[in-house]
């Protein structure tokens, strides 16, 4: 894909299948003996990988990839692959195949008779057939959080566990990355506890790879998160040689070995070949080489690929003693093998592979944060999905919510493609890619709302508000029925956290139902940038503090009074200030220091115990770096993939106003305005949280150039030119501005050289003076600390030519007949260095966000519930990745859990005990519980070493113990009543 050389239909006949039947002499062609490869002795081994790359949408929808159609964008259609591949192997049992993307191999399947699915069980059986990664589709690597990983992988290795598993199944244990465009510490180690052994890929810094390439290094050891995994990085991208592409039209020629033909090419081709060997072998230590034979939707025409490619093979077998060389047909694990049986210790690799460039002037970081308003819904639905799975595993019968989360876990599936949330594929695409999270969010708001309104007995009808960020919900509308609000918390353990209802009116009394207890609620009027947003917002929000209790709900009224002066409540009103000194906002744990003209925020100082007194200056604004659009030194714009600024620092947007000083009880709003009127700002400083919220809304941006925005955060903190950012949402990991770890870096691009991707938090440390800012992130954003103290955000892009790696259209969002507006949040938490590792909670609190229902007419008999039952109080480091019913056997509830310890050693983080019996209550007598791998596919033996992995758990009882950063996977089993759960 994008360099890629890109396979089209192949509807011609071979000219080899009209050639007479001759009895050729191998040895009669002309090929020179040669001498031995440069450092290696004997025969070299060509594993011969017969491969094709689907892209799960790019250029063109799932769908229309799958079917073939829209042949006008891309000659490709899946299916026929899969069709013509499978008639290929069952008719040549030593022809091998590998494949990739479960998303497809899925539908196809589907489709399938009894005769054909068995054929394709014998050729997987057999090994002709072999799945290589496994996953939903093969995800992005800069943009996707860890949760949304796991669950892809399991998504599709579960399956394949499901349609192929048995006794002489073997599970795919390589990991096949060979598009995502740089790679992160967080996937290798993900990968490794999924039970892969070896990781491949084909994208790597340039400078970085012609290093590797001279010193035979392409080849190492990455030791991610203490797990190790043999690495291999494919010699020329994942295409086969050039002129061997034999999938191609009217290009590559055929191999044509009838000497009576004018046609006839089989010395110089076979000369070409072997010279192509040579080269590769010579930058790989081992006596084994792998060569990719397919590409970008390669093998529509198997028939005539195998042909040419068995020709191919047959010649130079024939005189292996002259060229050096043997080809075998093979798969990633079999050359992984090999080369582990022939080849020393490999060079460890402790980094990171970002970021990916592929020139001087070609910097693949613009996609860290390209199309940011599908990048922030696909961490919503995320979100939505994992309460999605709570409440469907605690609903006592599945047939009464009347939907289920299998529709949003296969759109959250295809997202996570390395051009779905990375934001690189057409608009028509991206399209559909929001579509079908659409489409699988609206069936989880069924099942979310139908099992909380079971666990509440409420009476009445329930509803999710999709826009409360826009302040609007449908069924809040109507200011004559009073409310009821339930709040979900997916953490697993207690929170507090302020929520913000749409309102058109101040005339409710607020009651909490849990404490039958008046409940606080403050009025603040919607700002004007939230009604440009969405015109049909409504004028006010009731925002009140709530607690929360683990993995379940609170319950809330809001009761309205239109007919009682003491029902009209006081809204919040924006305060007058002084020109003449600092604007100061407090909380129990910050003294908060703004700019009285500009509302831009100038110190932070945190006043708990052992910090008092301690500040630093904390500013931001916003800037943007001009696109180019190429220039005499390289003609490379910016574009969806690539970043890469006009000029070497960024312009300033100037001076915002501030528009509004709201203070009250529990919080306090400053809202700012830019100029030109399309940025626009609210910090928020809460009373008892550990985080300063800073809301921003950014667009249309105006269409006279290409522009990247920037919010830049200055400090006065001393950080040596570093930074951290995180891998995926787990590991921090370490930038040194214009330094990579292992290799002499020449910077050709100052800026988007050193912009990285970030999850959820970017970190500044002064070690010096033991203080600390990290921000967090509600999307992934690219990310720079381009000077002492400083850290910048790229918020929005909107970029008027394209970067010339296939997409070839314009990054130009439009919504409603204008540019994209894009609104999004970053948490700043200032503290000492010994406090540090708190970011990790706050971390949690911003990804499960609360889930709340809303229903306006009816009664709650159930005002709270919870599903966490645990004997102990749990850490604020724990956390469920997974809660999900599985299928069990009769009589019997089996639910799928993940168990994570958020905090690393590094961090201050200890083992975290659990006892899994009574962790969620008591669905049923407990039956036993089964460890499997991170992607629940396999047994956890087949993954670790069992008696290692196992000794710090209590083995008299069912208590076991996180080390810290570990996930672990189990399937709890109970004795339950056909009729009634209880949960």
């Amino acid at each position: 894909m994008k360099l890629a050389v890109l396979c089209l239909v192949v509807v011609l006949t071979v000219v080899a299948a009209d050639e007479p039947d001759i009895d050729i002499n191998h040895a009669d062609i002309d090929v020179p003996t040669r001498e031995k490869v440069p450092g290696h002795k004997g025969t070299i081994t060509v594993h011969v990988v017969p491969h094709t790359h689907d892209d799960v949408g790019w250029l063109k929808t799932v769908d229309q990839y799958y079917y073939g159609s829209q042949d006008d964008i891309y000659k490709g259609g899946v299916q026929y692959i899969i069709d013509t591949v499978i008639e290929q192997l069952v008719k040549d049992p030593k022809k091998k195949f590998i494949y990739v993307e479960v998303a497809f191999f899925k539908r196809w399947w589907e489709e399938q008779d009894k005769e054909t699915r068995q054929q394709v069980k014998n050729l997987v059986t057999g090994g002709q057939l072999e799945f290589i990664n496994g996953g939903y589709c093969m995800n992005d690597e800069a943009s996707v959080h860890y949760t949304a990983t796991i669950d892809q992988m399991s998504e599709g290795l579960v399956w394949l566990k499901e349609q192929f598993g048995g006794p002489n199944y073997n599970p795919p244990t390589i990991a096949w990355q060979i598009d995502p465009f740089g790679h992160s510490s967080a996937h290798a180690a993900l990968s490794a506890q999924m039970g892969m052994k070896g990781l491949f890929f084909a994208r790597m810094h340039y400078q970085d790879y012609d290093k590797r390439k001279k010193n035979k290094d392409l080849e190492f050891n990455w030791i991610a998160e203490g797990e190790d995994m043999f690495t291999s990085v494919m010699y020329r991208h994942y295409n086969a040689p050039p002129g061997f592409n034999f999938d191609r039209r009217g290009v590559d020629p055929p191999m044509v070995r009838n000497p009576q033909s004018p046609e006839y090419n089989i010395p110089e081709r076979v000369e070409d070949f072997v010279s192509y060997l040579e080269e590769q072998a010579s930058h790989y230590r081992s006596g084994n080489i792998m060569l990719t034979m397919g590409g970008d939707f390669c093998y529509q025409n198997a028939q005539k690929y195998f042909k040419n490619l068995d020709i191919l093979m047959e010649y130079i077998n024939a005189n292996t003693t002259a060229n050096g060389f043997k080809m075998i047909y093979s798969t990633p694990s079999q050359y992984m093998d090999a080369v582990l049986k022939s080849i020393g210790a490999l060079q460890n690799k402790t980094d990171d592979l970002f970021p990916y460039a592929d020139g001087p002037h070609s910097y693949w970081t613009g996609y860290f944060t390209s199309r940011p308003a599908l990048k922030g819904y696909v961490r919503d639905c995320n979100n939505v999905l994992q309460v999605c799975k709570h409440v469907e595993a605690a609903a006592e019968a599945e047939e009464k919510l009347g939907a289920s989360s299998e529709l949003l876990r296969l759109a959250m599936g295809v997202s996570q493609h390395h051009d779905a949330v990375s934001g690189t594929s057409k608009q028509h695409v991206a399209n559909d890619y929001a579509r079908r999270l659409a489409a699988g969010q609206t069936e989880c708001e069924k099942v979310i709302t139908s099992g909380l309104k079971t666990k509440a007995m409420y009476t009445g009808k329930l509803e999710q508000c999709r826009l409360l960020n826009e302040s609007y919900c449908e069924v809040t509308q109507d200011g004559n029925r009073s409310l009821s609000i339930i709040v979900y918390n997916a953490r697993v353990t207690p929170r507090v956290e302020y929520i913000r209802i749409p309102l058109s009116h101040p005339h409710y009394h607020g009651y909490n139902l849990v404490t039958q207890q008046y409940l606080q609620v403050e009025y603040i009027r919607v700002s004007a940038a939230t009604q440009a947003l969405n015109p049909n917002a409504l004028p006010l929000e009731g925002v009140f503090r709530a607690e929360l209790p683990p993995l379940g709900f609170a319950s809330f009224r809001l009761e309205v009074s239109l007919d009682s002066e003491s029902g009209s409540n006081p809204v919040l009103r924006s305060v007058p200030v002084y020109y003449g000194e600092d604007l100061v906002v407090e909380s129990k744990i910050y003294k908060v220091h703004f700019d009285p003209r500009t509302g831009a925020m100038k110190m932070i100082t945190n006043k708990l115990a052992g910090m008092s007194g301690r500040s630093d200056k904390v500013t931001q604004r916003f800037m943007e770096y001009s696109s180019s659009t190429g220039d005499k030194v390289d003609k490379q714009p910016s574009g969806a993939y690539i970043f890469r600024p006009l000029n070497d620092s960024p312009d300033d947007l100037g001076d915002p106003i501030l528009t509004d000083y709201i203070p009250g009880e529990e919080f306090t709003e400053i809202w700012q305005t830019f100029p030109d009127g399309w940025i626009s700002q609210v910090t928020r400083v809460y009373n008892d949280k550990f985080y300063i919220e800073v809301e921003w809304t950014v667009g249309p941006i105006p269409l006279d150039h290409g522009r990247e925005i920037i919010s830049r955060y200055d400090t006065s903190l001393s950080t040596n030119k570093t930074f951290y950012t995180d891998s995926n949402g787990r590991e921090l990991v370490e930038r040194v501005l214009n330094k990579q770890p292992t290799w002499d870096w020449n910077v050709t691009e100052p800026i988007a050289g050193n912009y990285y991707p970030v999850n959820t938090r970017a970190t500044l440390v002064d070690s010096k003076k033991g203080m600390q800012l990290t921000v967090l992130t509600d999307r992934s954003q690219g990310a720079a600390s381009l000077g002492e103290g400083q850290v910048e955000f790229m918020v929005h892009r909107r970029i008027l030519k394209d970067d010339y790696r296939g997409v070839s259209e314009p990054l130009n969002e439009t919504a409603n007949g204008q540019g994209l507006i894009a609104r999004g949040k970053h948490w700043l938490f200032y503290s000492d260095t010994l406090s540090y590792h708190m970011h990790r909670d706050i971390g949690l609190d911003m990804f499960y966000k609360p889930t709340v229902v809303i229903g306006n007419e009816g009664e709650l008999g159930v005002p709270s519930w919870n599903f966490f039952k645990g004997s102990t109080p749990a850490s604020e480091y724990l956390n469920v990745v997974t809660l999900q019913k599985i299928p069990s056997a009769e009589n019997t509830t089996s639910l799928l859990v993940r168990l994570e310890n958020t905090l690393p050693s590094s961090e201050g983080g200890k083992p975290i005990s659990v006892r899994l019996d009574d962790m969620f209550g008591t669905p049923g007598k407990w039956q036993g519980y089964q460890e499997l791998g991170l992607a629940a596919d396999r047994d956890i033996e087949k993954v670790v070493d069992y008696k290692s992995h196992t000794q710090y758990d209590d083995t008299d009882t069912t208590t076991i113990t996180l080390q810290p950063f570990q996930i672990r996977t189990f399937v709890l089993n109970f004795l339950t009543n056909d009729t009634e759960n209880t949960f």
